[in-house]
């Protein structure tokens, strides 16, 4: 439930080689910009508020590294007068268990042990409508090799489905997934095959909102969010996490705004939106640039279950091979967020 750090998006053109003319950003090279990536919804749980220095802006060295901001005094502030202190669990990295409420207002406060003082807009958090059960399709991709050849890729598509008919006000809305599966050890000799559990993200830089005022009734069907690859995952079962926020309106223009410069896929003579203001700022300077976003959203959070029979489509294991060839067929346990231990809400 983390949104990301934006910190290149201020020039993504500089990632395309095949640039035609150099296009001119409003970017100030040899300095580094405080990014605040936070999120408080209305569902109890741990929150967190991350912190840092963007890397250096022209440096091509250190691309990508960020400096995380020790030792701040970071707090959470409503319109009611609570206030809820959040503690460094890791370098940059605040947090502290807590439960937002709807139609109450809230900011991030950051202090920085140089004096430095960030501060969010207040916003309202609004009711999340609920999320209906995703429509999960598998398809095939047809793709052209550099030979000339037709490649068929099995792909999955994940959409989404949901009811508003019961919220005062329509909302904004956006989607983040993530993912879970059951892996089964197979190996000649096998005596006692372990069977791991394994979390992925699924939806890494991709960014889906929707607008439910663009809605003529109340009810969004079918309405895309993801692709992905369609393999050996669902051989077993599948787990899709899937989280649904009622956003406001300033933060659905962020994200319009970032999908902007993230999906630039048209002319690249036109004018790139350049750098995204989020809701944070310097009271002591306004003319600080700060990145990020400090999100304050309902959510709406559901699982569910899929595999290759419910989808119709043939899944082989990764192990279905004789002998297997993948050393994760001998232990389940090499692979990255591999558990053993079955989640209680697994489904048979």
């Amino acid at each position: 439930m983390k949104i990301k750090n934006i910190q290149f998006l201020l020039f993504p053109c500089l990632l395309l080689t095949s640039c035609i003319d150099e296009i001119k950003l409003n970017v100030h090279t040899g300095q580094q910009l405080f990014v605040v990536d936070g999120l408080i919804t209305d569902s109890m749980q741990i929150h967190t508020v991350k912190v840092n220095y963007s890397a250096i802006i022209g440096n091509v060295s250190t691309d990508n590294v960020m400096t995380p901001v020790r030792g701040a005094s970071v707090r959470v502030l409503d319109d009611a007068g609570g206030s809820f202190t959040f503690t460094e669990t890791d370098n940059g990295v605040y947090s502290r268990s807590m439960q937002g409420e709807v139609g109450k207002a809230y900011h991030v406060e950051i202090k920085t042990a140089n004096g430095k003082t960030v501060l969010s807009h207040p916003a309202v958090l609004s009711n999340a409508p609920p999320l209906l059960p995703a429509t999960v399709k598998v398809f095939e991709e047809l793709t052209i090799s550099q030979t000339g050849r037709s490649i068929y890729n099995e792909r999955l598509s994940l959409e989404m489905n949901t009811d508003v008919s019961n919220v005062t006000d329509r909302p904004y809305l956006r989607w983040r997934a993530t993912g879970e599966y059951e892996f089964g050890e197979d190996y000649p000799g096998i005596i006692s095959r372990k069977i791991c559990y394994i979390k992925q993200n699924i939806d890494f830089n991709n960014i889906k909102i929707f607008d439910t005022h663009e809605l003529a009734g109340v009810l969004l069907t079918d309405e895309p969010f993801l692709i992905t690859k369609y393999d050996y995952r669902y051989a077993f079962q599948y787990c899709f996490h899937l989280y649904q926020y009622s956003i406001s309106a300033d933060e659905y223009k962020y994200w319009k705004n970032v999908q902007d410069i993230v999906n630039i896929d048209g002319s690249l003579l036109e004018p790139p939106p350049g750098t995204v203001k989020g809701n944070l700022y310097n009271p002591d300077d306004l003319n600080d640039r700060i990145l990020g976003y400090f999100s304050v959203a309902g959510v709406f959070y559901t699982r569910q279950f899929s595999n290759a029979i419910s989808l119709g489509f043939s899944a082989p294991p990764l192990c279905s091979i004789w002998p297997p060839q993948q050393p994760e067929c001998g232990n389940c346990l090499t692979i990255p967020k591999s558990s053993v231990t079955r989640p209680e809400y697994w489904e048979p």
